[in-house]
């Protein structure tokens, strides 16, 4: 009996060793696999895709930033009309980041804080080279897609604009700053004469602009290219489009790579000197009946947010109804002066909830045909909530005299 008695008591000291042993070697594993998941998370973000040191230096250097010592262009830092330029640029830009973007940030983070939680994609027609306030107003945009009758235009040749003289190229480059500055938009005639080479001959397009902008809101400019459109609407490098002869009726297109601080992620900028009208042809720049393949692009978008700032108006005619229909059935969120889709066209159907800010002034004396009653009534009779929107912005640019309106798609009743 007491044999027995031993042998089961030898049997269960057996057991719970192995169960404490077990138990031990769970534990262990456990906290390995936390500690795992805790390194990975601790670990930076791999971005693996193409970089080019020379494109983010070249945009600090348009910007009058120094890139350093190891710069790939601070051979041209020693110049003097550029040490000038840079001087000049590093004051008016401390003086803009404090007075105006610095309030258009805090608005921002206020009155846009869901459209910036919801990132995607932002389309911003009728933009010209406004990369200025996209990045300002959304900076969590995945991919951004400007679209503007100005040209694309080519890489800065800096040895060739020394030789020539780097102060008149910066003159020129100032100049093209000038109304976006100081009034918060870029002047469409000024343009086609700013930015097609007549004014300065290196400066044909939007590209250096864009760049300049990029690097003055402390963002990291990572690779450029140039893109072509192909006849089905998708975007491939230019250099696979094989149309080289001088009847190429390719549209092509800027593409860049950026982000926002070392650690921000990598966002897509692509802008296009393209007309969005249905049927009128502009300049050599078809309209979208006859540019099936901008067609078939602007069909694919999947558009999150859309921004229209000072855009004369054109989507409050009759002749814009592809690019106004896309923008009411695909955005998620609109935001908008007056001078982009008309008042009735967000308020018809009951499709969005909006938002006013500022004060609805009316037009500019350019554009005094386009009064918008309903609107006004809307702000005066405060049909829907009006905000206040502590800076200037659009054609009526003086604070107290502009207008925003953010509209929110509600949501499908299930």
């Amino acid at each position: 009996m007491l044999n027995s008695l031993f042998r089961a008591y030898l049997a269960l000291c057996v057991l719970l060793a192995l169960c404490i042993g077990g138990l031990t070697q769970c534990q262990e594993k456990s906290a390995n696999q936390k500690g795992q998941t805790d390194a990975k998370k601790q670990l930076p973000k791999v971005d693996n895709g193409p970089k080019d040191k020379k494109i983010g230096d070249l945009a600090k250097f348009l910007a009058g930033i120094s890139a350093g010592q190891q710069g790939t262009w601070n051979t041209f830092e020693s110049n003097a009309e550029w040490a000038k330029y840079a001087e000049i640029a590093n004051t008016q830009w401390a003086k803009i980041g404090e007075e105006k973007l610095k309030v258009m940030q805090n608005w921002r983070d206020s009155a846009l804080q869901e459209v910036n939680q919801a990132g995607g994609l932002l389309f911003y027609p009728f933009s010209g080279p406004d990369v200025l306030h996209a990045v300002t107003f959304f900076p969590n945009a995945d991919t951004i897609v400007m679209m503007g009758l100005e040209p694309i235009g080519k890489m800065p040749d800096l040895e060739k604009i020394s030789k020539a003289g780097m102060g008149a190229y910066f003159n020129a480059l100032q100049k093209t700053l000038e109304s976006i500055l100081g009034q918060s938009f870029f002047q469409t005639v000024q343009m086609q004469t700013e930015f097609t080479g007549k004014v300065n001959a290196e400066i044909d397009g939007t590209l250096p602009v864009l760049l300049l902008f990029l690097a003055r809101t402390n963002c990291e400019v990572l690779y450029y290219e140039r893109v072509a459109l192909t006849e089905d609407g998708k975007l491939v490098s230019a250099t696979e489009n094989t149309e080289k002869n001088k009847k190429d009726k390719t549209y092509y297109a800027t593409k860049i790579d950026f982000r926002q601080g070392a650690e921000g992620k990598r966002q897509i900028l692509y802008y296009f000197g393209v007309n969005l009208s249905d049927t009128a042809p502009y300049v050599g720049l078809g309209s979208l009946q006859e540019r099936t393949d901008l067609s078939k692009y602007l069909k694919q978008l999947n558009i999150t947010t859309t921004y229209l700032k000072s855009a004369s108006y054109q989507l409050h005619r009759p002749y814009f109804n592809v690019v106004r229909s896309l923008i009411v059935d695909r955005s998620r969120f609109i935001l908008q002066d007056d001078s982009g889709l008309p008042f009735a066209k967000l308020t018809e159907g009951g499709h969005f909830d909006l938002t006013l800010f500022g004060r609805y002034a009316g037009p500019i004396p350019l554009f005094s045909t386009h009064v918008q009653k309903d609107m006004d009534d809307a702000y005066r009779k405060r049909t829907y909530p009006v905000k206040e929107l502590p800076f200037g912005i659009g054609y009526q640019y003086k604070k107290g005299d502009s207008n925003l309106v953010l509209a929110k798609r509600k949501s499908k009743k299930s």
